[in-house]
This record gives C-alpha cells, structure tokens and sequence, in this order.
C-alpha cells in the first residue's frame, strides 16, 4: 500500500483575496509527491491567516493535527516549515505529535522524520529561525505603525468619509481625503457634515436616521445574510441611530490621529468637520441631558415610557407589554434576576404627562428654562476658544519634541518628562471643559408656544420622549402590599432630571 500524504499551505496577507500565494505552495507539494509516488488527500489551506504566536486559531492547521493524531497520512508536505507555524512552541508540539504517529514531514522537495535526532535538530533550527522572523516582523510592523501615528499618517481601515490616493506604479499610499477630483465633500462625507451641523441645530440622531432612511441613502454597514436577499448590490440603507453617534464621535473626521485609541494630536488629512466644531459636537453628545437612556437599539419606541422609566427594585429600564391578560398596556420590568414591577400603562402615562403640563404652568417655570438655555448658549458663545488652546499646546509640544531630539538634547530627560505630563495634563482639562448647550426643538417649541397644551397635543410621540428624558427621571416602585388591579399612585415617582435640578429650579422640586 502507497504512502498516503497531505499538503499544508498558508498565507498571512491576501488582501485581494485570490489565495495565489497558497496555490503556489499546493502545486509545488502536488509536484513532489507524484515523483514520490505519495497518495494525496485534499490539500488543507488557510489563507489570509499569521502563524505568529498570538495569531488567532487557524481551522486548516488544526485539520492537520487531527489527521496526524488519527494516523490518517503517512507525510505532512510543507513549501516552508514557516507555512505551518512560526511559534516555537507551537512547532515542538507539531513534531512531538508526528513523531508519535510516525508520520515525516517533507520541507521543499526534502523529507525529514521527526524520530531521527539528526533530522529532528534540523527540523528544530528551521521552525527556530521561522519564530526568530516573526518576532522580527511583528516589531517592524509595530515600529511602522507607531512612526505612521506620530506622523499623523492613515492607518488601518478606510474610514466613512474618506477616500485614498495611491502611486501607480509602485502602489505606495500618497493621501487620504474627504474630497472629490473637483475638490468638494465625498457624499459619504457630506452625510457626516451635514448630521454634525444638524444635531449641532438640536435635531435628534433618531430623526436624522429617520431621514436618512427615506432617502435612501447607503449606509456604513456591511451586509448580513439577510439584507443580501434585498440587496444583491452588498449595499445597506439602513441607518441606526448607535452607528451614526459612533461616526460622528470619531475624532478622526476632525482630521485627527487617533493611536491606540487616544488621540494624539493632528493627522495629515483634511477634516470633515473642524476641531473645533467637532469639540462642541461631542461635548453636546455626551450631554447627560441627552443621555438620560442608553443609546436605544431597535425599531423606534411606540409608548411614551419605554427605556425612560426605572425599575424601583434593580434600577433597569422598564419596556412596555401589551399581551398581558388583565391589563391592555403595562410597563413591566424585564431585567433577569428582578422581574417584579408591573404596573398599568395608561395611568403612568397620564400621570407623567399631567406633571408635565403642572411644571410648565407653574409660576417663572418657563422663564426659569429659557434662562437656563441662554446661560449654557452663552457660556458657549463667551468661553475661550477651546480648539484654539488646544492648538497651541500642541504646538508647544512640538518645540519640546524639537528640543529632544537635538543632539545633544537641549532639554533634560527629567525636565522633558515633567514638561509633557503638564501639557497633557493641560490639554486633558480643556477637552473635558467644553461646554455644550442643551438643545431641543420641542422644548423650544413649547416655551413659545401661547396654550401649553395644544403645544404637547401636537407634538407627536418622539418629541414628548424627549420632553420627558430632559425634564424627569421616572421610578415605579414595587407595591407595598397586594392591591389587586387597583392603580396606586404612589408608586410612580417623579423626579427632576440632573439637568432640571442643576440649571433650571435650582433647589426646587417638581410635584409628584
């Protein structure tokens, strides 16, 4: 009976995806083994895949183990002994495992058995010399990215956004940009403009997301199985509200270097929004009068309270029921470990709203709220120039740099160090000291309104949410005792929002 053998090819890059480097390496193990007269099993392959140590667990590879260990071939056939593997540990256990089973590994055209001392030792300097380059590779690799991030070059993925300009003829990286050939906005470029300049208008993202999708306009996200079968071009038009925030959080669209997640001062494109503009944007995103509910996922809320009122018990957000047996709607909670509110729909929502209507009709209220907005806009108008300070210490920065690398330095090691931590110390608080002003049309809306409630009759579902999320923290406690159906007013808790409290009535409560 004939030797039976397999052929093992792998690859660490093939962007393009057309696995030619692996179908060389197979063709030239298929070549040997028919002057061997080796009876080959179907070549295993993992494309696009490191060996290195720390490289995620490669299926081809483990293939290969499992037909050693079943005694399933007699030779593992190898273009290059790095092919298989460039950890030296992980190679000790490939040539223990074949040892044991007997099977030899044949290494560009020349077989070798593991059980032979001499042949062993060769196998040992080869898979020793394969980690030795790895290592080598992976550090110039980390050394590459780091050099590109302080020169504030591209790295990585395409961001949304952008496109990229490369030589010719030797395929070099010369420019990323959010520019056409005529030199205006990419349209993936304009989206982010123009959303960044609406929220910045106090629209909500749900409502550009909304618009987004009736216009059709594709979106970042990749296709799943599903959205293939309504979009055979791979091309998704469905905007959510989480991915948008994400976009327009990333400092890289203000034309900055971001570097192991920090950001590390400014990058080598243009920005789609200015640093400043985007300060101002992400402090008004991260505005704890917006964030009063987690970014919702899903389709759009259909009742007033959903994700807004707690749980009084584990603190979770209570979601609407409409299937319960005795109660047309409830808010019940939901959360694994808890599950023990539930109360009527309808009565918290009538409850929540009368509160509403009882705090705009109170007296200096709305004077209170409209003043609070003009103090935050003016604080903003007034304030120092955020991205301006920021600007300059990075300037200073740069001098510092300049002053190290003077040979010999001008500027001691201790003295350079102490110098750096103060400017980053001092860049630090100026991002976490921009103020953003709350904005809301519907709050806008009915502080000018002349009868409140026409003003809220109008107003549709979205813009009563958001009413309430800036205005009110809301609690449904657990009945003390068991009072049947019977509504208990009690439990509803109705508090002023951190906002409310902190900027508008100043020590005075709303009613319950």
């Amino acid at each position: 009976m004939g030797q039976r053998g397999v052929i093992y090819g792998r690859a660490s890059k093939d962007a393009r995806h057309t696995g030619t480097s692996v179908d060389k390496q197979i063709e030239r193990g298929e070549y040997w083994a028919r002057g061997e007269g080796i009876e080959l099993l179907q070549p295993i392959r993992d494309d696009n895949m490191g060996a290195t140590r720390g490289s995620r667990e490669r299926p081809g590879f483990k293939k290969v183990r499992d037909l050693i260990e079943q005694r399933a071939i007699d030779v593992l056939i190898l273009w290059e002994v790095s092919r298989s593997t460039r950890d030296a540990t992980e190679s000790m256990g490939l040539l223990d495992v074949a040892e044991d089973n007997n099977v030899a590994i044949a290494v560009d055209g020349k077989r070798y058995d593991p059980a032979d001392d001499t042949d062993r030792i060769q196998l040992q300097f080869m898979f020793m010399m394969a980690d030795s380059e790895g290592r080598r590779t992976k550090k110039r690799n980390v050394d590459s990215v780091t050099t590109n991030a302080h020169r504030g070059t591209p790295h990585g993925r395409l961001p949304y956004g952008y496109r990229r300009i490369y030589d010719s003829s030797n395929g070099v990286l010369l420019q990323q940009t959010p520019l056409d050939e005529d030199g205006q906005l990419l349209p993936e470029a304009k989206v982010l403009a123009e959303a960044a300049r609406d929220v910045l208008s106090g629209v909500p993202i749900r409502r550009i997301c909304i618009q987004l999708n009736e216009r059709g306009v594709p979106s970042p996200r990749k296709p799943r199985a599903k959205t293939l079968q309504d979009s055979p071009a791979d091309v998704v038009t469905l905007w959510e509200r989480a991915s948008l925030r994400q976009l327009l959080l990333n400092p890289t669209i203000a034309g900055r270097r971001i570097y192991r997640g920090e950001d590390i001062g400014p990058a080598q494109w243009e920005p789609i929004i200015e640093y400043d503009q985007w300060l101002k944007l992400r402090a008004l995103l991260s505005d704890p009068s917006r964030l009063t509910v987690p970014v919702p996922r899903g389709p759009s809320p259909r009742h007033l309270l959903t994700g807004i009122a707690r749980c009084g018990v584990c603190g979770a957000r209570l979601k609407a029921a409409t299937n319960m047996k005795r109660l047309k709607k409830a808010y019940v909670c939901r959360h694994e470990g808890c599950m023990k509110v539930t109360v009527t729909g309808e009565r918290v929502d009538a409850m929540v709203e009368a509160t509403v209507l009882a705090l705009f009709a109170s007296s200096g209220f709305r004077s209170s709220l409209a003043s609070a907005y003009r103090d935050r806009a003016e604080s903003q108008k007034n304030g120092p120039d955020i991205g301006a300070q920021i600007t300059e210490l990075e300037e200073e920065r740069d001098e510092l740099e300049s002053m190290r690398a003077q040979d010999p330095p001008i500027i001691s090691t201790r003295a350079y160090a102490a110098e750096d931590l103060r400017i980053e110390k001092a860049i630090d608080r100026l991002r976490a000291s921009e103020v953003a002003t709350v904005t809301s049309p519907v709050l806008r809306r009915m502080l000018r309104a002349t009868t409140l409630e026409e003003s809220w009759k109008a107003a549709d579902l979205m813009d009563r949410r958001e009413v309430i999320r800036i205005l009110f923290d809301v609690t449904i406690n657990r009945p003390e005792k068991n009072t049947g159906q019977r509504f208990d007013p009690n439990r509803v808790v109705v508090e002023p929002s951190a906002f409310l409290r902190d900027d508008v009535l100043q020590g005075q409560a709303p009613g319950r």
